[in-house]
């Protein structure tokens, strides 16, 4: 994000702000090509549950929502904006998707309540580094409570480096470990496909909770 954006989500209210302004530069119009490797074409696709409920959280205008519903998996798009969450609604009912397969909501990723069974599959893109870092402990912590034993965590690792100012805020692999393997396996930590502007900005993860 530029100067702007960035002194916007500073403000009260700031990520509702720049979606009422039209301002989204994180959010593209189709899912991630890494997600879509990972789903369909990277062996470890036989690990990613089929069945059970899902959660996007930071979820955008829910493209990657809808990717990942269908009859089997029901995904709820999170995010803490309800000007998106009307936006993925709208969308939603254009693309005539029932709420039984795709479900949007307004809420803090810290404090929701979490449905009966928890959620099967959680993928995390944008929103990690959108956080600010200082919350990254709670972030790992809380995907201990959301994902049983045996779900999976996907985490598309996005901007690598090392940069002190954000959001996006900088992430690295090792920081993703230190988080995440009290309570999960790692799977995969790979390279993955991008789109352009992000390209070896990135890598995929594979988690999946002990």
């Amino acid at each position: 994000m530029n100067d702007v954006s960035k002194s916007i989500v500073q403000q009260p209210d700031g990520w509702n702000e720049l979606w009422k302004r039209g301002i989204h530069p994180w959010d593209k119009s189709t899912p991630s090509p890494a997600l879509v490797e990972v789903i369909e074409q990277k062996p470890i696709k036989d690990q990613i549950p089929q069945t059970g409920n899902v959660l996007v959280p930071g979820c955008g205008r829910g493209v990657d929502v809808f990717y990942l519903s269908n009859e089997h998996r029901k995904a709820y798009g999170l995010d803490i904006s309800p000007i998106a969450v009307q936006q993925c609604k709208d969308i939603r009912a254009e693309k005539h998707i029932p709420e039984s397969q795709a479900e949007f909501f307004e809420g803090d990723f810290f404090k929701f309540d979490i449905p009966a069974g928890g959620f099967q599959l959680v993928y995390d893109y944008t929103f990690f580094c959108a956080i600010q870092p200082e919350q990254r402990p709670d972030w790992g912590r809380r995907m201990g409570e959301l994902i049983p034993k045996g779900g999976v965590l996907i985490t598309l690792m996005y901007p690598l480096g090392d940069h002190t100012d954000g959001p996006p805020f900088a992430v690295s692999i090792e920081g993703y470990h230190a988080l995440l393997d009290p309570n999960f396996e790692c799977l995969l930590v790979d390279d993955c496909t991008s789109f352009d502007v992000r390209q070896g900005k990135e890598k995929i993860g594979v988690w999946r909770r002990k």
